[in-house]
């Protein structure tokens, strides 16, 4: 992974722990929710744009 990926993905990260403060869930639960997240937010940057 280049530091690029990385940097990303810890980005990502931080986002996806905002997302976690709002949504209840057993402590177990958000390591799954937090990499859950993270893929589908590194698999929409990789989706073509939308035009209208």
């Amino acid at each position: 992974m280049s530091a690029e990926e990385a940097e990303t993905r810890h980005q990502f990260a931080v986002r996806a722990n905002s997302i976690l403060a709002f949504i209840e869930c057993d402590e177990e639960q958000r390591p799954k929710l937090r990499k859950a997240i993270i893929e589908a937010m590194l698999w929409a940057q990789t989706q073509p744009k939308l035009t209208r």
